[in-house]
């Protein structure tokens, strides 16, 4: 019995020896090594390990803990708290990323809402600009309408200027003719006339020369009756063929008369109707004039309206450029955050890593703990027997 209390506490001072000499690393890369150290300077540390002996540079150590046998975990309660803080550190830049990306979804949310209101706002613009341009083009083929029908009046009027010009040329050819013919009358009636005088002539000479010759006259009455008869009818005839002559002169008279009416007439008529049509031709062309500045005005109001509008245009598509910049930039950043995010969850995930490796350690590390308090107990035990 004593034998093997000897043996057994041979053995637990053995062990604690051994636990003593047992030294825990905690590297920067995030693993965790313990074993006896071999041989130890400033320049690197050999650890003999179940795997084998292993190199350590000091430099590649984030901390140590040499009495971890001894249940002194001061080291491991810190780190845990220094974790603790990190995850907590993490968990609230996490928080704030996504209020951040709540924030900028709830922005892009509203610089969509307002895009679409300005789309509408640009689709209703050209709605009513293609309204007015519908309006405008109506206006312009209603005057040009109005140009084709002003063309055929001014052809009308032309045709009736035609015409009337081919009636004054007949009248003037009518008037001509007549004047000729009244000239023909004219000199017929000259050439009466001169006729008329020699006779007249002769008969006063005739009748100085029967008064002369009254006696003779006289003498020869007997003889001379018969051609005093026939110069008595001659007489009567002449005086007809005068009061022909005088008919024929009132009545050229009064053709000339009436042909002069007619004549003055027909300039009053002429002149009036070329007045009228004149007047027609200035009111056709100060319409026409009218109707080209209305179209000109017309053309300068739809060319401003474009311009306004090509400017409106240009001023919502730079609008448009720069919140497509701002939704790129904003994609960019999202995508920023997103990768920030997968880099914060990678730490985490490797952070929970780690602490189920210090959780294995810290288990391990329990389960020394209870064997060697069992180890007592059963040490103890048999000296409460005795």
């Amino acid at each position: 019995m004593v034998k093997k209390i000897v043996i057994i506490t041979w053995l637990f001072s053995i062990s604690i020896i051994l636990g003593q000499d047992i030294t825990i690393f905690f590297l920067k890369d995030g693993s965790i090594l313990q074993g006896k150290i071999v041989n130890e300077n400033q320049h690197r540390i050999f650890l003999k390990t179940d795997q084998g002996t292993i190199k350590i540079i000091p430099s590649d150590i984030l901390g140590r803990e040499d009495t971890a046998a001894k249940g002194d975990l001061t080291f491991f309660s810190d780190r845990l708290e220094q974790l603790q803080s990190n995850v907590a550190y993490i968990t609230g830049k996490v928080q704030h990323m996504n209020d951040s990306i709540r924030y900028s979804i709830k922005h892009l949310n509203d610089l969509v809402i307002s895009i679409e209101a300005i789309q509408n706002e640009f689709e209703i613009e050209l709605l009513r600009v293609q309204s007015k341009s519908r309006q405008h083009n109506q206006s312009i083929e209603y005057h040009k309408d109005d140009l084709i029908n002003n063309r055929v009046q001014i052809a009308e009027n032309r045709q009736q200027l035609g015409t009337i010009n081919d009636t004054l040329n007949v009248l003037n050819k009518d008037f001509v003719l007549v004047k000729e013919k009244s000239k023909i009358n004219a000199d017929q009636s000259y050439l009466l006339s001169g006729s008329l005088s020699t006779i007249k002539k002769d008969i006063q000479s005739i009748k100085m020369s029967h008064e002369n010759n009254k006696n003779q006259i006289d003498m020869m009455a007997g003889a001379l009756a018969n051609n005093i008869q026939e110069v008595i009818r001659v007489q009567g005839k002449f005086s007809d063929v005068e009061k022909g002559l005088n008919d024929n002169l009132n009545s050229i008279n009064d053709l000339n008369r009436s042909l002069i009416i007619q004549k003055e007439d027909l300039i009053i008529t002429l002149n009036s109707k070329f007045n009228s049509l004149n007047d027609e031709l200035v009111n056709v062309r100060l319409n026409f004039e009218q109707m080209n500045k209305k179209f000109e005005g017309l053309n300068e109001e739809s060319a401003n309206e474009r311009r306004e509008m090509e400017e409106k245009i240009g001023n919502l598509k730079n609008q448009l450029d720069i919140i497509n910049e701002k939704f790129i930039s904003l994609n960019r950043d999202f995508k920023l955050n997103e990768e920030k995010i997968n880099l914060i969850d990678d730490n985490v995930t490797s952070i929970n890593k780690k602490l189920i490796k210090v959780d294995s350690v810290i288990k391990g590390l329990d389960e020394r703990l209870l064997k060697s308090e069992t180890k007592i107990t059963d040490l103890s035990v048999p000296k409460d027997s005795n």
